[in-house]
């Protein structure tokens, strides 16, 4: 599934070729869409469509890291949110009103199309979960908004098009409705070319996710609009679903991003050189890239979280930094690049046959305001080193060069089969349902290459409730590392606490040691063997301590929103009168 504007022209195109012999000279402006002809054809009626997908189907998150505590960005840049300086102005998010007018526009006229009703069906389900997709993006994040459920008619009083803001339980209660409406009408899958169009599967998933998101801690259940219960019954009814359309863990882990179409995807936004690409150049060290520098690069905390190959905590072990480097667990290696790992990721690496070297051979300054200071290696000639000493690998298209950082071409997934199993996992752990949480975890595990020991535990020491709901906190953490996930996940939990008592992220600072070589002539040099010639420091990524307020686990209106409508109310956490929690 492709979505570009191009569909709408070749759709009408179609429309001009077969429904009219007008001469060319006559001057009707043929680039004009009369309105009723989108409901009388169901090629631009789909094209239509595919204008939505483009404006809200997500993609490969750039970044993101940077703003969570899975990365750190170049030369110690916080932002706002993290030292304590956001305003209600920091986020605004309210654009997306724009893609639901477009929808309820759709939604309005698909019962009038006179095309087949399998079709107007199809099209339907894919609004209402677009809909519903649009508006937990602002509720999630707001709280309650206007619920507009019908496309307004244009009009110079603007007084006319202003509603107030409903209650976060009541904007909850209508995303799970469009979602169940569009369940009952999306096909189980699609084929061809409309692989990659939401189907009941995805509609289900992203339920599941809905609500328990508003189950969670943050929002609470909303009493009782989205209990525990609730998210366990949806995740579970999706998991059913997919089980029996072939979804399931996909091995290995390392290969989820590269083989396309897998079990494991349920959401993706595909894309295909050189039709539909996106640039990754910021992701991936600047010696092999084009472009960019300092998009999500792992912090040391990320680092750490991996477990050992039989699933142990490596925090819980003395840190010596031969086990940093081996008997992780496989999604270590399939996410982290770290100093000299025999893994020739990049096709630029594989073309010069050589590693990715981190160290420095000497360190003038490890806290500098800019970060680590000193003489960096050449065995890999990086002048814009990560400042975390490592590199993000998941979702990282392997067969592009130096000058072709603009035409990455992964296929981003938004939901995997396994979002809806650890979905459904935390919801049992919250139904009184343990054995089955610890069941998902061990299966988790299993995959990520963990041996399952004597006990057949997997390294799982969690026995309690509030143990197993921990596990689940930190496997989320590794699992879905740099998929955009950690920044609502610490919201939901209301893990600003952790955030600042850490109270900054962390590198690694590594040096040579005197007298040492490295990997000087030694571009391939084993880092098993020659790990004990650097000294390893931690060092901190940031330009200030973190100062998270509860205040910012739910935004703020921007100013400009509420002066565009008298009938806003600020959330009461930014000193208005709006209840979010209601």
């Amino acid at each position: 599934m492709k979505y570009h504007l191009r569909n709408i022209t070749i759709a009408l195109a179609a429309v001009v070729a077969t429904g009219s012999c007008q001469k060319v000279l006559d001057k009707d402006n043929l680039t004009a869409v009369d309105p009723t002809m989108v409901w009388s054809n169901v090629k631009i009626a789909s094209a239509y469509l595919d204008e939505i997908y483009a404006n809200l189907m997500p993609d490969n998150p750039y970044g993101t890291g940077n703003d969570t505590d899975e990365g750190v960005a170049y030369q110690k840049q916080t932002n706002d949110w993290f030292v304590g300086t956001a305003t209600f102005d920091s986020n605004d998010d309210f654009d997306v009103y724009k893609n639901i007018r477009s929808i309820n526009t759709l939604l309005g006229n698909i019962d009038k199309a006179t095309f087949g009703q399998a079709d107007k069906n199809t099209i339907k389900g894919q609004a209402l979960f677009w809909r519903a997709w649009a508006y937990h993006r602002l509720v999630s994040a707001y709280g309650g908004v206007p619920l507009i459920l019908e496309a307004q008619a244009p009009t110079s009083d603007l007084s006319q098009l202003q509603k107030p803001r409903n209650k976060t339980s009541e904007c909850v209660t209508q995303i799970v409705k469009d979602l169940d409406d569009a369940i009952a009408l999306l096909p189980e899958s699609f084929t061809g070319e409309d692989v990659g169009k939401i189907d009941k599967g995805a509609a289900m998933a992203f339920k599941g996710r809905v609500l328990l998101f508003f189950a969670s801690p943050l929002f609470n259940g909303l009493n009782g609009v989205a209990s525990w219960q609730k998210a366990y019954d949806a995740n579970l009814a999706a998991k059913q679903f997919l089980d029996t359309h072939g979804k399931g863990l996909y091995s290995p882990y390392s290969k989820i991003w590269d083989d396309k179409l897998n079990k494991e995807v349920v959401m993706v936004r595909r894309h295909s050189y050189p039709q539909d690409t996106y640039f990754q150049g910021g992701l991936i060290p600047l010696n092999w890239s084009a472009d960019d520098v300092g998009a999500d690069k792992p912090s040391l905390e990320l680092v750490n979280a991996f477990p050992m190959k039989d699933g142990s905590a490596w925090d819980a072990m003395p840190r010596l930094y031969d086990t940093l480097f081996r008997n992780r667990d496989d999604r270590f290696y399939a996410n982290i690049y770290y100093n000299g790992a025999p893994n020739q990721y990049l096709q630029g690496m594989r073309d010069e046959n050589t590693y990715l070297w981190t160290y420095f051979n000497t360190v003038s300054d490890y806290d500098s305001p800019v970060g680590i200071e000193g003489d960096h290696n050449q065995v890999t000639s990086d002048p814009l080193w990560s400042n975390s000493s490592f590199y993000r690998i998941k979702a990282i298209d392997k067969n592009i060069n130096k000058s072709q950082v603009w035409q990455a071409s992964v296929d981003w997934i938004e939901i995997r089969y396994t979002e809806v199993l650890m979905n459904l996992g935390e919801c049992a752990n919250e139904v009184g349902k343990s054995g089955d949480a610890l069941d998902v975890l061990k299966q988790i595990r299993s995959r990520a290459g963990i041996l399952p020991g004597s006990g057949g535990n997997y390294g799982i020491k969690a026995t309690s409730q509030e143990q197993i709901r921990e596990a689940y906190k930190k496997e989320s953490f590794v699992e879905f590392c740099f998929e955009g996930r950690r920044w609502n996940d610490l919201r939901r939990w209301k893990m600003f606490g952790y955030l600042n008592a850490l109270p900054q992220r962390h590198g690694l600072g590594i040096a040579l040691k005197p007298g040492q070589t490295g990997a000087v002539g030694n571009p391939k040099a084993d880092i098993n063997v020659i790990w004990n010639q650097f000294t390893y420091t931690v060092i901190p990524t940031d330009k200030q301590n973190f100062a998270l307020k509860d205040q910012y686990y739910i935004y703020g209106i921007p100013k400009k929103v509420l002066d565009g409508n008298p009938l806003l109310t600020q959330n009461n956490n930014w000193g208005g009168g709006f209840d979010p929690l209601q």
